[in-house]
């Protein structure tokens, strides 16, 4: 089950996502893989990640890269046809299936946007919605947050656009450790999710895409940083 943290700032974003996967086999429950993946995908305007089911995920991905030219919006469509499939294999009961939802990203004018593509219900269609600016937003299974209740807090308050940094390296380290012992704590409450995370800085310019193993028990510190 995916934890998710996704920071919508003035001038960038910044998504991360762990690396544990949980499988649906057809007749039965879940079956819990230890597989370390990454859940990010990328696209040619930024990345695509979500929670939920994660055949379901890629299934969508892929249909929405297959034809060039889509506008972000048609990745609702995508989603519903996705899960369309997924219940024909599956049946409609799966609780993964159900609370399927997206995150995206994607370039703009004058820096970087997320999107979040959900439902509210089973019984409703999927919509996009524009994440505001300042806002952070938080996806998991285990809704017991009391390990890094107080670290999203620190987190919310000490929000800075990309433009309060001296230079990219600083932004970078800014959040990775905020971010990085959010994952370890939550890892020894929730074995669904992993300590390990794969990151995603984007601005108006350029994208960095990295992963944490997120063992060290000291700052993280990087000197250079090498971007796309």
């Amino acid at each position: 089950m995916t934890f998710i943290i996704a920071i919508q700032l003035n001038d960038s974003i910044i998504v991360t996502a762990d690396n544990k996967e949980v499988v649906i086999k057809k007749g039965e429950s879940t079956t819990h893989q230890e597989n370390s993946i990454s859940k990010m995908h990328s696209w040619e305007k930024g990345i695509i990640t979500g929670t939920g089911e994660s055949n379901l995920i890629h299934i969508t991905v892929a249909l929405f890269k297959e034809f060039d030219g889509l506008e972000i919006n048609e990745l609702t469509k995508c989603l519903e046809i996705s899960r369309h499939i997924r219940e024909v294999e599956l049946g409609t009961e799966h609780f993964q299936i159900q609370t399927t939802k997206l995150i995206c990203s994607s370039f703009i004018e004058y820096g970087a946007q997320l999107y979040k593509f959900e439902s509210m219900d089973d019984k409703q269609s999927y919509r996009m919605v524009l994440v505001e600016p300042m806002d952070i937003t938080v996806w998991m299974f285990n809704p017991n947050i009391e390990a890094i209740s107080e670290d999203l807090q620190n987190l919310y308050a000490d929000l800075k656009d990309y433009a309060s940094f001296m230079n990219q390296t600083d932004w970078m380290n800014y959040y990775i450790n905020r971010i990085a012992p959010i994952y370890q704590k939550q890892s020894k409450v929730d074995p669904m999710m992993s300590q390990s995370f794969d990151l995603f800085f984007q601005t108006k310019d350029e994208y960095f895409y990295g992963h944490i193993p997120n063992t060290q028990n000291k700052t993280l510190e990087f000197k250079e940083i090498s971007t796309k």
